[in-house]
């Protein structure tokens, strides 16, 4: 049986151009906020604790106070409004959440710190900054965007020349296994430090067809929608915008974890974010029972609609 999910192997060519070729290229999602951070220095950033803790890590090297804040079950601020000065880090959650992230850009202008890595497709918040991720959406060992009012002020020091690549060929070969311990072992590779993209994914990231892996995104999650709503807990808006292209379908059942079940039926479907459950922070009940349950389920251009077939009926076989 072929495994539907999990990490990407390398991208296949058929592109002519980057995407994001209006931003600053860096190697990563958290070396875009870095460099966001050391540009605009905030004395405090609210941010939301649905967020894993490599979005910390900038905030703990620069040593720039920040903040939880909760969120509604909509996936919204829960705060009736921001304090004067601060800055403010929002997430746009499975690229389903863009309005509201348009609108704290236009009420905060630079304040406004938007995470756009599960929305890779979305260029710039006007007023405010943003950043997307490649890595989330392609096989490629890096790269990452960063938009905003004084993008044009970041320096990146040097290319990321030491990128790791390897488990993106070993895929390729079929050693799932070891292609995953490669896998894990470049994650934990990941630097915040404001590096431009390494001279491999640069190549690789002109070589994507963009249009293609948009419209498949798009096409894959209407699928998993009409198949799974009426059993899905998760109480959002899921009519996708003109620009929408959503990092995965949010499944949220109404039963604990079926992570287990899926993986045993060799759909890979990861945890976001594991690590905030034994947060020591009090409190974030909603985000903690997220963080244990959510089923973020694979849409992306791997996949066609035989696939998405597959992840509903085990989805809804294992809900059962």
């Amino acid at each position: 049986m072929t495994a539907i999910g999990g990490f990407f192997g390398l991208e296949p060519g058929g592109g002519c151009a980057v995407w994001h070729g209006g931003a600053v290229a860096l190697t990563s999602g958290r070396a875009c906020l870095r460099a966001v951070l050391e540009l605009t220095r905030p004395s405090r950033v609210f941010v939301p604790f649905y967020i894993c803790d490599a979005a910390l890590e900038p905030f703990r090297r620069l040593d720039v106070p920040f903040e939880f804040y909760g969120l509604t079950r909509s996936l919204d601020p829960d705060v009736e409004s921001w304090p004067a000065g601060a800055g403010v880090l929002c997430v746009n959650y499975f690229d389903l959440k863009s309005r509201g992230a348009d609108a704290l850009s236009l009420a905060l202008g630079a304040r406004a710190i938007v995470d756009d890595t599960q929305a890779f497709f979305r260029r710039g918040r006007g007023r405010g900054w943003s950043f997307n991720s490649a890595r989330k959406f392609f096989g490629v060992p890096d790269g990452a965007y960063a938009y905003g009012p004084r993008a044009s002020e970041i320096r990146p020091s040097a290319a990321n020349d030491a990128a790791p690549a390897a488990h993106l060929a070993t895929r390729l070969t079929g050693d799932r296994e070891r292609a995953y311990q490669q896998y894990i072992a470049a994650e934990a590779q990941v630097s915040c430090d404001v590096l431009a993209p390494s001279p491999l994914a640069d190549r690789m990231l002109g070589a994507i067809g963009y249009e293609a892996a948009r419209e498949a995104r798009r096409r894959n999650f209407a699928i998993l929608h009409e198949r799974l709503k009426s059993a899905n807990t998760l109480p959002i808006e899921f009519t996708l915008d003109a620009e929408a292209a959503p990092f995965c379908y949010p499944f949220l059942p109404s039963c604990p974890s079926l992570h287990q079940a899926l993986w045993q039926r060799e759909i890979f479907v990861p945890r976001l974010w594991p690590e905030i459950v034994s947060r020591p922070d009090p409190g974030y009940a909603w985000e903690r029972d997220l963080a244990a349950r959510l089923l973020p389920l694979p849409i992306d251009q791997r996949y066609g609609s035989d696939a998405m077939t597959r992840v509903s009926d085990a989805v809804l076989e294992a809900a059962s």
